[in-house]
């Protein structure tokens, strides 16, 4: 087992790292990483669904796809997380169990008593404190989770609490009410401290591991990889399966409803369901279909009709705000 302590705290490019380890890791190895703030949601998710968008663009927080199944997380300096990349069978391609109990046995060494949920993630008593989620590749599986030892957990639950209602079936993540760590670690363990305990930990656990020192060539793979990939709007937020929601636009003469139907990022249909709809911005709704549900894109179209929505009565400020909120 390769024990490799991250350096880094940018997450487009540790999200990378997962992706390029587990298709191109050579050995076993487990990898420590922390974040700076941070939303990860899972593959088969709705981004929009999963976040409060105007919180996290506020706060320049950025939102990224990972490669794995499961819900949405946070990730903050406060968070510590790990990532195991190990050699699998048919007989244990899918083993939670396999990874939870080495989390749970590391807590136990820490006075920690720990204990897995129905969804794989572990809890002390009834509060999470870490989450699991895996992806397999060829006969390789990525197990990964995080621990909460002292995140922010007020801008934990402003990040992942939805601004709006979003349909469709894409996988929505399933809230537990969360705890840090930290009050029960021993006196004086930070996460640094913890991070330093946690690795001479898994050195003693797997006999025969070594610590792990990549070479430049990885590092430039992985930084190409978090640039064509992990930082683009289109594996992001354009990946998410098919969605619905409503907007109500409000307009002088009154509100015009319509449900916005999105496709592989991109608007399919637009549903006018008010049947004393402004003339003109039931035109400019439909015309809407094409566009990106992205902001730079429903801003432009914005620039682009803005006779036409003074014309139909409408706040532009409020017409774009409406599509993201």
């Amino acid at each position: 087992m390769l024990i490799y302590n991250r350096p880094y705290t940018d997450p487009f490019l540790n999200i990378a790292a997962e992706d390029y380890y587990v298709k191109h890791a050579l050995s076993d190895m487990c990898m420590i990483w922390i974040n700076e703030p941070s939303v990860i949601i899972g593959k088969h998710q709705n981004a929009y669904a999963e976040i409060n968008y105007p919180f996290v663009r506020k706060k320049n927080i950025p939102v990224i796809r990972r490669i794995s199944g499961g819900g949405a997380v946070y990730h903050d300096a406060g968070n510590v997380n790990f990532s195991f990349i190990s050699r699998t069978t048919k007989s244990n391609q899918v083993d939670f169990g396999r990874f939870t109990s080495i989390i749970v046995n590391f807590m136990q060494s820490l006075g920690i008593e720990a204990n897995v949920g129905k969804r794989n993630s572990l809890f002390i008593g009834d509060k999470k404190f870490s989450g699991h989620a895996e992806h397999l590749f060829h006969d390789k599986v990525l197990h990964h989770g995080t621990i909460l030892i002292n995140s922010d957990l007020l801008t934990l639950q402003n990040s992942i609490t939805p601004a709006k209602e979003y349909k469709g079936k894409a996988l929505a993540s399933v809230r537990s009410e969360v705890m840090n760590i930290a009050p029960l670690l021993p006196y004086g363990i930070d996460i640094q401290l913890f991070v330093e305990i946690f690795i001479k930990w898994l050195l003693d656990y797997f006999p025969g591991s070594q610590i792990y020192d990549p070479g430049i060539g990885q590092q430039n793979e992985i930084k190409k990889l978090s640039e064509t990939k992990y930082k683009t709007w289109e594996w992001n937020f354009g990946y998410s399966p098919a969605y619905t929601f409503q907007v109500h636009i409000q307009a002088v003469a009154g509100i015009t409803e319509a449900n916005i139907k999105v496709e592989n990022g991109m608007i399919a249909s637009v549903e006018v369901t008010s049947e004393s709809a402004n003339i003109i911005l039931h035109k400019l709704l439909n015309s809407m279909t094409g566009l990106l549900h992205k902001e730079e894109e429903i801003h432009k179209f914005v620039e682009n009709n803005l006779k036409s929505l003074e014309l139909a009565g409408v706040n532009t400020v409020s017409f774009k705000e409406e599509f993201f909120r």
